[in-house]
């Protein structure tokens, strides 16, 4: 499932891998194996969709991306319009900004969704420009809270929960407020006076089914 992460702010980011979040789920509130606690039940295995949303100042940022692609689309000449068209379907979009997607969780990713320090790791390979740590785990909910310095995206403090609803289903929320670089470039978008940027992730995951079919682990 749609990383914290999505956490570098520039069109060309897309969430922290689904498997990712999955395995977050089940993360520890302690970082010492002694003291860790787990959440429950942990992820089948499987095809998983995720619907994902990103706002910034309130307003949606993939919609703001989306409309600016299509604007651009529309001044290029028919043949160029049509190579750029499949460029994109091929990528699973004009922008890998929020949006629904779909993900194979593995077998053996899913027997390891109980172990806080791969979900660390995980969030760690995918925003290596953040710092995560958890604060508390209560029944199926995980709260944590990071930290990213990239200069070339999102700066700021993060935090956010995690709710593992049953072994197919979850949802998820986060933000926080900081600097996104280039944000100003970006038509349509309203920043306040001192260029800080209210930033907002939320989203769902479901389990699909037990075959991923043509969709690869990851």
């Amino acid at each position: 499932m749609p990383a914290p992460c999505g956490l570098q702010m520039t069109p060309s980011t897309r969430p922290l891998g689904n498997a990712a979040l999955l395995l977050l789920l089940a993360a520890a509130v302690s970082l010492s194996p002694a003291q860790a606690q787990m959440l429950s039940p942990a992820p089948l295995p499987g095809l998983w969709e995720t619907d994902w949303k990103m706002t910034v100042n309130g307003q949606d940022l993939g919609a703001l991306m989306r409309k600016e692609m299509e604007q651009a689309l529309q001044q290029m000449p028919p043949a160029q319009r049509a190579q750029a068209e499949q460029m994109m379907k091929a990528q699973g979009g004009p922008m890998a900004i929020g949006g629904k997607q779909q993900e194979c969780l593995s077998p053996a990713d899913a027997a390891k969704a109980t172990d806080p320090k791969r979900v660390l790791a995980d969030m760690q390979e995918d925003a290596p420009q953040c710092r995560f740590e958890p604060i508390s785990v209560a029944g199926s909910t995980m709260r944590f809270k990071g930290r990213c310095d990239d200069a070339d995206g999102f700066t700021g403090d993060i935090a956010g929960e995690l709710t593992l609803t049953s072994d197919k289903a979850w949802t998820g929320r986060w933000g926080g407020q900081g600097r996104m670089a280039g944000a100003e470039d970006i038509p349509g978008l309203k920043l306040g006076a001192t260029g800080q940027v209210d930033y907002r992730m939320s989203g769902t995951g479901r389990w699909l089914a037990a075959a991923c079919g043509a969709v690869k682990p990851r």
